[in-house]
């Protein structure tokens, strides 16, 4: 088993720690004869976190100006999670009295008040807040597919989901675990932290519905108003939310650092009311509702990150000397396609500032013109050549209409012959 390992050890140390933690959980899992469809499944969880962790691990190592502080606690409470469920797991099977060979009883086997399942969904959590992480490296790093940034989209989607319900649980077991310390308690310092925590879940709770309010409203603010709209009254209110949004932000971030305060008071409080058990119980939900919140942030990041810093754009033009340009002049991510059909079209792709864009876009300007330029000598030049010799006084050609084409004025003998027979017959007739 992993020794304990702090925060202040720096991300490598950390990262080291957690690996060793799940490995070590996953032999042990594995040294067991009987091993159901939960516990394969299981396995299979710690196999896929043991792979994101290599993969940071990599990461760190190569990327040195790469800052990862913020999964410093997710990690260290993975790690922990995996050692604590392995010494529940062997207390498990010696009070069945069976050793690794014959050990069934999977379903008895507790951590935290979560099952085998609950505890690999948690894992999971884990292991996709690392993914997620370094995605977002490598979307402000490299190109990816437009296919990739789809799936980067679900995970976020989905992690958030996840850590919001892990949230809920959490907050349930606190508030079950508050109930009855407050009950067997005659403290008045824990009834008000009690009262203290509840407000403060109410106002967070308040928070969490207008956020959600204005993620509904401004992707229908943007489809509903047309592009000339967007230049006054739809850019102030786009903006106000904008605002509102960040204020938001910065209220539930106060909100849930009171929240660690109240936690960490029952914790100060609650001596000589709670058992060694409730208080070591106690002392990981706090762990865990932490650590949920920070991964749930990570994943909150990295989905404005998608919004706001990534464009994803299907550039068509049609027509000969099109040109296309697909570039950022800012540190906004762009994932697009240039298509053209037409003969010489012009494209440009990248990062640029305003002044090489400007310079480029009029280089491009100036090879039309040129090639135009070059067209109309070269037409004049076959007109001229072919015009030779025709007697500009009695006719209207000119080269400037094209090279043309020299017909000959004179009849031949045949059609000659056939206009003065015709002529001869309406004479007779006449």
């Amino acid at each position: 088993m992993a020794e304990p390992i702090n925060l202040d050890s720096g991300l490598l140390a950390i990262v080291i720690f957690t690996h060793k933690s799940c490995l070590t959980l996953h032999s042990t899992l594995q040294s067991f004869k009987t091993h159901p469809k939960r516990v394969r499944d299981f396995v299979q969880q710690l196999e896929t976190l043991l792979d994101a962790l290599e993969s940071l691990t990599d990461t760190v190592k190569t990327n040195t100006d790469v800052n990862l502080s913020v999964l410093d606690l997710p990690l260290q409470r993975c790690g922990n999670a995996c050692n604590e469920f392995m010494e529940e797991l062997q207390k498990c099977y010696s009070r069945s009295g069976d050793d690794k060979q014959s050990f069934r009883d999977w379903a008895k086997l507790k951590y935290m008040g979560d099952n085998i399942d609950d505890f690999k969904n948690s894992l999971a959590a884990y292991q996709s807040t690392i993914t997620i992480a370094l995605m977002e490296i490598k979307t402000r790093k490299s190109s990816v597919t437009l296919k990739s940034l789809k799936e980067y989209k679900d995970m976020v989607k989905t992690a958030t989901n996840d850590l919001e319900a892990r949230l809920e649980t959490v907050d349930e077991r606190l508030e079950a675990l508050m109930v009855r310390t407050v009950v067997e308690s005659e403290s008045p310092d824990l009834k008000r932290i009690k009262d203290e925590r509840t407000s403060t879940k109410k106002c967070l709770l308040v928070c969490a519905q207008f956020s959600k309010l204005i993620d509904e409203l401004q992707p229908t603010l943007t489809n509903s108003m047309s592009r000339d709209d967007e230049t006054i009254p739809g850019q102030i209110t786009s903006d106000g939310l904008r605002e509102c949004r960040v204020s938001i932000d910065h209220t539930v971030e106060r909100l849930e650092k009171h929240m660690q305060d109240i936690l960490g008071q029952i914790m100060s409080k609650s001596d000589g009311t709670m058992t060694q058990e409730d208080r070591k119980y106690l002392g990981r939900l706090r762990e865990e509702w932490e650590t949920a919140r920070q991964c749930r942030d990570i994943c909150n990041k990295a989905d404005q990150h998608l919004k706001n810093d990534i464009s994803v754009i299907d550039n068509h033009a049609t027509g000969d000397d099109a040109v296309q340009f697909l570039v950022s002049n800012s540190q906004k991510t762009i994932h697009g396609k240039n298509r053209g059909f037409g003969d010489h079209i012009k494209q440009l792709g990248g990062h640029l500032s305003d002044a090489s864009i400007q310079k480029l876009f009029g280089d491009f300007s100036q090879i039309s013109i040129r090639r135009f330029e070059s067209d109309v000598s070269l037409a004049r030049g076959e007109a001229l050549v072919k015009g030779k010799g025709v007697n500009k006084e009695k006719t209207n050609w000119h080269p400037q209409y094209g090279s043309g084409r020299l017909l000959n004025s004179e009849l031949h003998p045949h059609v000659a012959a056939s206009h003065e027979s015709s002529s001869g017959s309406e004479l007779d007739r006449s």
